[in-house]
């Protein structure tokens, strides 16, 4: 098993990890990483990180703490659960796809909340859309609040719940 590392997303690492790409299936369910990296470098709110295997870049994960999001009128932040890590982004390179690299890096976000003092992890995913992440993520332990938002479902993993590893 290689050994799998998060680093943060950084000026020494930026430009390797906007190489990473996803499969062209997959094309519509996620934001090319120039663009994604360019929007979480230039805003503190986020926390972005390299998902490394043997220190060979394989995907990046970014999460948002809502605690850290300024009040600012009419934006979406009310959507966003207030004691959950907020699973952002994760993308896993299409050559490393099928590794458990996905798994982990949601292990990762819900080691990091307990850190950060959240109960839990929240996420959306295109649920509708062909090759979502959907079963991952209900794999890993996340159940589905009800809700919708901007057309995607809604999920949460609250510290405490058991997680699927296998």
């Amino acid at each position: 098993m290689p050994l799998i590392s998060y680093i943060k997303v950084n000026s020494g690492n930026v430009y390797a990890l906007s190489k990473l790409r996803v499969s062209k299936s997959q094309w519509d369910l996620i934001e090319p990483n120039p663009y994604w990296l360019a929007e979480v470098l230039t805003d503190s709110e986020y926390l972005s990180f390299g998902i490394y295997t043997d220190k060979t870049p394989a995907g990046l994960i970014t999460v948002i703490d809502p605690r850290t999001i300024e009040e600012e009128g009419g934006n979406d932040d009310d959507q966003l659960q207030p004691d959950c890590l907020y699973l952002y982004r994760l993308m896993i390179d299409e050559r490393h796809q099928g590794k458990k690299l996905g798994l982990s890096a949601i292990k990762f976000s819900q080691q990091l909340a307990s850190i950060l003092g959240l109960q839990g992890v929240s996420l959306t995913t295109m649920d509708q859309a062909p090759g979502n992440a959907l079963n991952l993520y209900l794999a890993s332990g996340f159940m589905p609040t009800g809700r919708r938002i901007n057309n995607e479902t809604e999920l949460v993993w609250e510290a405490g719940d058991q997680v699927n590893t296998s």
